[in-house]
């Protein structure tokens, strides 16, 4: 029977930075160095623990986040490694919930990346202790005093301080000083760690460093303060417990350095996220409500509470089915226990409990609160879901998942039913994946976060079903409305012996202001259309502006006023004036002079300063409108502003190349405008091409 780990001996962090970094060959090198693995694996070779599906395999990077687990000094401690590219961002916010500290590594020869960053801003988000890890520190070119000043100037919320250094520079790589304990560690000529004094051409650089170190930890006490700037000496001992409080309350990020893929640097690694990161109990709290009553309640990391937990992943797996991964934030969880899913309201008995190293499941007999943890075949399950005890249900605070910023239509001419039923699939387990049908335009839309995501995704669809896809960039949803009020009237008559069809209806349609909708208003008065014919009328009218006559697009921000008409005793029903409903709508449509509106967009735009310009005079190319400029870190700002829909659809491209990838955006739907009469001819023979192979 496997160890149970209580929850002030377990450890969760994620490993967060931008592809290429090392994250999975240091979850590797953690994972050797614990003796969790006898081998390590390569990315080279498709071996590695955490990259193990076929298309990480084939591209040589991470697309879903893995978790994994080790056993060090009497602690376990669980890993979930992150993708790096950001079109698989949505992997990286579930798993920075669940891990209560990251660890962001950072290529030394390539600096803060794009991904880097923004993680960075994610984990602030989160509040989440955290600690550098400075990857590749023995890279030909690789100098340290310029690469940990830029980092510090970069990272200011939290600051970053090192509590190493490494000796020598790039290839000349020779060990690391500990700045605490003041002292030097070489590598001797076997690749073994030698304790000795500092040299003596560093010492001046670990001074320095030792003074910044104290001088940011002694914000969490007043009396250290006193004594810094009083110049007493401190102890190691002092140093260290201070230096865990400030971590703790988000005031300092501790720097390493070391390279994964020689295992330098990981098992000091391993004990400073002992020492210094902190156990799950370290976020008291987690707030939610009954799904029953809605009562708002909380979660504690206590074993002897009534279980819950938050499933942060699920994948599918053609052979073991759906797999869901689950961190515990209260209670037990034991095999043959009964769970409770807060969003379906079924129950489950859970038959096997596992725990993850990649694609190896290590069957438990219980997990605790604290603990991550697997469950397979509960079909119901899906990420961001919580299950509890069936006599206590709760349901934790849904988690913010960015908004897919990248669209493609596409058309399926083999197969086509396998490969949506796997899209569906795929857009369960990557909730920035999106897959919906457009009623309107006819067409399959993806929605995601970049091209890259889409090109993955489809080829595992093509090589799982065999389908035949095209992508072609998705038509936009205009929409149709009048610029002036007029009235129109219509009688539908019919006779073909027995009873026959007669309605008549006059109506009165003017504008109203934009995104007011449809109002319908009723002004009859003597009786000249009875009130059960009413109904028919406003179907009709309804079933008029469903296609304008413009574009066949549906009419919006329209007020139709039925205001007087004629029956027939024997010949009206409510048919009859529905019909006429309609054709009166339609008459009135032309003569109003009708207009297409486009949807328009606020766009929030996070650029590096250096990138400001270039990308408001991209956006003032896209037909948009300039609303400000916000400074929202040291070195980037926000540009606000709002652009139409047509123009966006493949701006997350755009903007990977105007800003080398360092920005990012969001969007949503803002209004609906009028659209400029240079492009209403263009769109219109779009428009009727699309109708054309529609029917």
């Amino acid at each position: 029977m496997r160890k149970v780990y209580m929850p002030e001996n377990i450890r969760n962090i994620a490993l967060i930075g931008h592809v290429g970094c090392g994250k999975s060959t240091l979850n590797e090198s953690l994972l050797f160095t614990a003796k969790a693995i006898d081998k390590k694996g390569d990315i080279d070779k498709g071996s590695t623990t955490s990259d193990y599906t076929d298309e990480e395999i084939k591209h040589k990077m991470s697309i879903h986040s893995s978790a994994s687990f080790l056993e060090w000094k009497e602690h376990k401690i669980n890993i979930i490694d992150t993708p790096g590219s950001g079109d698989f961002s949505g992997e990286v916010r579930p798993s920075i919930r669940v891990a209560e500290s990251a660890v962001v590594v950072i290529d030394a020869e390539m600096g803060i990346q794009t991904e880097t960053e923004k993680n960075w801003y994610v984990a602030n988000e989160f509040k989440r202790p955290r600690l550098i890890f400075v990857n590749k520190i023995d890279k030909e070119g690789v100098e340290h005093t310029s690469l940990i000043e830029k980092i510090e100037n970069n990272f200011k919320e939290p600051p970053v301080v090192p509590i190493q250094l490494p000796i020598g520079e790039g290839s000349n790589f020779k060990g690391i000083i500990d700045v605490i304990h003041h002292k030097a560690h070489i590598i001797d000529e076997n690749g073994e760690y030698k304790e000795t004094e500092i040299p003596e051409e560093y010492f001046a650089e670990y001074r320095a460093t030792r003074d910044r170190l104290k001088e940011l930890i002694c914000e969490v006490d007043n009396s250290l303060t006193e004594r810094f700037l009083a110049g007493e000496h401190f102890t190691d001992e002092e140093i260290m417990e201070a230096l865990t409080k400030s971590i703790l309350q988000y005031k300092v990020v501790p720097m390493l350095f070391g390279s994964a893929q020689k295992n330098i640097g990981v098992e000091s690694l391993l004990d400073v996220v002992l020492k210094y990161m902190p156990s799950p109990s370290y976020i008291p709290e987690a707030k939610g409500k009954n799904p029953l009553t809605s009562e708002e309640s909380v979660r504690c990391i206590e074993t002897d509470k009534t279980f819950a937990a938050f499933v942060f992943k699920t994948t599918i797996d053609q052979y073991a089915g759906k797999i869901s991964f689950f961190k515990i934030r209260s209670g037990e969880l034991s095999t043959g226990d009964e769970i409770y899913n807060s969003r379906t309201g079924k129950k489950d008995k859970v038959s096997h409990i596992y725990m993850a190293r990649g694609k190896k499941q290590v069957e438990v007999d219980k997990i605790t609160a604290g603990d991550i943890g697997i469950l397979a075949k509960i079909p119901d399950l899906k990420t961001c879901d919580t299950i509890s005890d069936p006599a206590d249900p709760f349901a934790f605070e849904p988690i913010k998942i960015h908004q897919p910023i990248y669209f493609t239509a596409i058309k399926i001419t083999k197969n086509d039913v396998k490969a949506l039923e796997l899209l569906e699939q795929i857009a369960q387990e990557d909730l920035t994946f999106h897959v919906e049908y457009d009623s309107e335009t006819k067409e399959t839309v993806i929605k995601a976060m970049g091209d890259l995501q889409v090109k993955l995704h489809l080829e595992r669809v093509i090589k799982m079903t065999k389908a035949e896809i095209e992508q072609m960039v998705p038509s936009v949803a205009y929409r149709e409305t009048i610029r002036k009020k007029v009235q129109a009237q219509y009688r539908h008559k019919k006779q073909s012996g027995g009873s026959g069809q007669f309605g008549e209806v006059h109506i009165e349609i003017e504008p109203l202001q934009r995104d007011a909708g449809f109002e319908f208003v009723n002004d009859i008065f003597g009786g000249s259309i009875p009130k059960q014919y009413i109904p028919g009328v406003e179907k009709g009218v309804h079933e008029a502006l469903t296609a304008g006559s413009i574009g066949k697009y549906p009419i919006v921000d329209i007020k139709v006023r039925l205001y007087d008409g004629k029956y027939h005793d024997v010949d009206s029903n409510e048919i009859s004036f529905k019909i006429a409903g309609a054709m009166a709508m339609r008459e009135a449509i032309k003569t109003a002079n009708p207009v297409l509106l486009e949807p328009i967009m606020n766009v929030n735009v996070y650029v590096p300063d250096s990138h400001t310009g270039a990308i408001m005079n991209d956006l003032t190319g896209k037909r948009g409108k300039i609303l400000g400029i916000e400074q929202v870190s040291n070195t980037t700002q926000m540009i606000k502003a709002q652009v139409p829909l047509a123009d966006m659809m493949t701006y997350s491209i755009d903007m990977k190349a105007l800003t080398s990838g360092k920005g990012m955006f969001d969007m949503e739907h803002s209004h609906y405008n009028e659209l400029s009469d240079a492009l209403v001819n263009k769109i219109i023979e779009q428009r009727n091409k699309a109708l054309e192979v529609m029917q």
